[in-house]
């Protein structure tokens, strides 16, 4: 039998955390009886990721470890992940262990009960949330949430945010291609150009506390204009092609 859920979980250099994670996850699952699936996409890690990942799949039966490999990019990992998912929603969950995993039941109601497409972890719903974010990181976010809003009318509050529930099958169809960082914003984006119905639930992201974070938000920022550019392009042309035919 299939699972009901695919959770994907990108991971490069996490074999502190994996352990923890899963067993998080695992508990989760169990109060809530979720049949799901847990898919650990290793990136080339260069430390023993992938063997943590294996021991685990030995040690749950609903833990799949899997190696993709070069180029490294959390954007390949997770399409990656999608391509080998059985379930009907896919949640993506860092390896860092700052997720607020007690969203996951919620995130299956609204993609299975609701019908939503795609449903996100919105830090900015309530301030408080947001409170843990630094500064520069809370600027970028607002800066590019303006942009979006200026250039396509989106009026989301956390595009950008990794941690997500999808339908899966609807997901595949929007073509994916980033490596990095940027997956997040395209598939909000694409989704949202696309028609698709999108929700978000107010939570609070947590702090990493073994391992280093991967993500720089002055490295990822030419892959997150790409993106944008690339659905104002859409948008656009979309937009010429209605006029063209009134007139």
């Amino acid at each position: 039998m299939e699972p009901e859920i695919s959770i994907i979980i990108p991971c490069l250099n996490e074999e502190q955390n994996i352990q923890i994670l899963l067993e998080k996850i695992n508990f989760v699952l169990i109060c809530y009886k979720l049949s799901a699936e847990i898919l650990i996409i290793d990136d080339c890690s260069d430390d023993y990721t992938f063997r943590e990942a294996f021991v685990l799949q030995k040690k749950y039966s609903n833990v799949r470890a899997l190696h993709k490999g070069l180029p490294r990019g959390i954007g390949g990992s997770i399409r990656f992940g999608i391509k080998h998912a059985t379930g009907r929603v896919g949640i993506v969950v860092m390896g860092d262990c700052v997720d607020p995993l007690h969203a996951i039941p919620d995130f299956r109601d609204k993609i299975i009960n609701e019908k939503y497409n795609l449903v996100l972890l919105s830090r900015y719903l309530n301030p408080e949330d947001s409170t843990n974010i630094p500064f520069s990181y809370k600027f970028y976010h607002w800066s590019f949430r303006l942009l979006c809003r200026i250039l396509l009318g989106i009026k989301i509050r956390d595009i950008t945010y990794a941690f997500r529930a999808f339908d899966i099958d609807y997901i595949k169809g929007l073509d994916l291609e980033s490596s990095g960082f940027e997956i997040s914003p395209e598939i909000t984006l694409k989704t949202f150009l696309h028609g698709g119905r999108i929700t978000e639930l107010r939570g609070r992201q947590g702090r990493r506390l073994v391992g280093e974070s991967k993500f720089f938000f002055s490295k990822e920022g030419f892959g997150y204009m790409y993106v944008l550019l690339r659905a104002f392009s859409v948008r656009l042309r979309s937009f010429l092609v209605r006029i063209k035919n009134i007139a």
